[in-house]
């Protein structure tokens, strides 16, 4: 076909002609599963979300009781852990002062006393004999001299040989208390114990109740008080409080008694000023009580106590060491050395409260110069004042003084040599040195202290003090103190 006719002949219609005919259109619905899923999905409404009206209550009952369980597993956990700290802290504070009745310590019955209750005390100890009900005497109360609160007050004497080395006093338990005093008695050749004990008439804890004396070693001779344990759901929870009188033969010269030891939870120690007994070793533990010493003089001193006040004057040439918490110390110490090599320690440590502490450092003989102490006093929360009342010449000092949260003050004499080191907070360490202190050893020396700041505030200060020139080498001492928010002043 050639272009001019395709041009002169109609084009087609791309959609029929309109007629008049009518034409039936009939629509088929198409199935809903066979529709596309975004037709599908929009096809159905949508479920209406979750509502608490709409949940089972079966669903809320078993979350209320998860819940339930939850907290109740909590609670046993809870109460579990509190028994257990509890019995933790109890058995460890049973364990230093136990009952003769515990395991460890199985009560028995000692040859010839059958009757008296028979309590076996610590391994290496054994009863040597027991108060009878018949040697008690009554006695009546002196106004002033016995507590008030008992009615009943009975009376009995032990005595223990002179020539023992070591003497030992034991009263285990919380149920009986009172006060030690020990001093010298002129005219007496045997060490006498008297007992006195104050408990309600006809009391049941008194009949429970042994003095005895012991022995341990081969020279260990001793006084122990042992109570029966209360019985369970019993009423009976009335207390004793035992007087007790240890008097030492007072002789012409002076006597060391080797060992000397106390264990007496609840005890008051009242030490009289001893002239004529010097001891090798002399432990005195209280608890809950405090601690009165007079003047003590001993190679090896311990002084322990708990929530108890000590206070009192010591000589040592060996060892120091006074202990307590939530209670002052206030001592007055005369360290003695004679051999530069081996210091003297002297350890006072409390917390909670005061620690007041006046030391002399000597040599021995007085004419020697030389020797080498070690000091440590720790406290916190309470003040600390160290005060050094005699240095001997050419002695190293080594200290350690801490507390916090209150005033630090350290008194040096001027014979220290050697480098200090303080540190507070918020307030300034201040050092007051004596530049003008004439030479302790006599050779014309001039004092030197190099004073140095660390930091801003002056929270920290070091230094060091020396007497030059140096005939010798000098004394390789230090010093360190510290609190915390608190003053601090070093006076050397």
């Amino acid at each position: 076909m050639s272009s001019a006719q395709s041009a002169e002949s109609p084009q087609r219609p791309l959609l029929s002609a309109h007629t008049d005919d009518k034409v039936d259109h009939k629509v088929e619905p198409v199935p809903s599963d066979q529709l596309p899923p975004s037709y599908q999905a929009a096809s159905e409404a949508p479920p209406p979300p979750p509502t608490d009206a709409a949940e089972p209550d079966q669903s809320r009952c078993c979350r209320h009781r998860r819940r339930c369980r939850r907290f109740a597993h909590f609670f046993i956990a809870l109460l579990f852990l509190w028994f257990t700290a509890r019995y933790i802290v109890r058995h460890c504070q049973l364990r230093r002062f136990a009952h003769p009745h515990t395991d460890d310590f199985p009560w028995g019955h000692p040859p010839g006393h059958p009757g008296h209750g028979g309590h076996r005390p610590r391994p290496g100890e054994h009863i040597d004999s027991c108060v009878d009900s018949t040697d008690w005497i009554e006695v009546e109360p002196i106004d002033g001299h016995y507590p008030p609160g008992f009615e009943a007050w009975q009376r009995a004497e032990l005595s223990l040989p002179s020539s023992a080395d070591d003497i030992f006093l034991f009263s285990p338990g919380f149920h009986t208390g009172g006060v030690l005093h020990l001093v010298e008695a002129p005219d007496r050749d045997d060490i006498g114990v008297e007992v006195t004990v104050g408990s309600r008439k006809d009391s049941g804890l008194f009949q429970r109740t042994n003095l005895c004396t012991l022995r341990r070693g081969k020279d260990g001779h001793g006084v122990g008080i042992f109570t029966h344990p209360f019985k369970r759901h019993s009423q009976d929870r009335d207390s004793l409080f035992f007087n007790i009188t240890v008097s030492l033969p007072e002789g012409k010269d002076v006597t060391t008694i080797p060992h000397f030891e106390t264990r007496l939870p609840k005890y008051t120690h009242v030490i009289t000023a001893l002239k004529k007994h010097a001891f090798g070793f002399i432990s005195l533990h209280s608890f809950d009580s405090p601690i009165f010493v007079e003047s003590l003089v001993g190679n090896k001193i311990n002084i322990r106590s708990r929530n108890g006040p000590i206070v009192g004057t010591f000589n040592t040439s060996s060892a120091l060491e006074v202990k307590t918490s939530n209670s002052p110390i206030r001592v007055t110490v005369n360290a003695f050395n004679a051999d530069s090599h081996i210091p003297t320690k002297v350890k006072l440590h409390t917390r909670n409260s005061i620690l007041s502490a006046e030391l002399a450092l000597l040599s021995t003989p007085e004419s020697q110069s030389n020797g080498s102490f070690f000091v440590s006093a720790y406290t916190s929360n309470s003040p600390l004042l160290v005060n050094f009342t005699e240095h001997a010449s050419d002695a190293q000092l080594k200290l350690h003084a801490k507390t916090s949260n209150s005033p630090a003050r350290v008194h040096l004499q001027p014979a220290f040599e050697g480098t200090f080191k303080l540190r507070t907070s918020i307030f300034p360490a201040l050092v007051s040195p004596d530049a003008d202190a004439e030479d302790p050893a006599g050779r014309d020396r001039q004092r030197v202290v190099d004073v140095k700041t660390l930091g801003h505030g002056s929270g920290v200060v070091y230094g060091d003090a020396e007497w030059v020139p140096q005939d010798e080498e000098a004394p390789a001492g230090r010093v360190e103190v510290s609190t915390s928010n608190s003053p601090l002043h070093l006076s050397l």
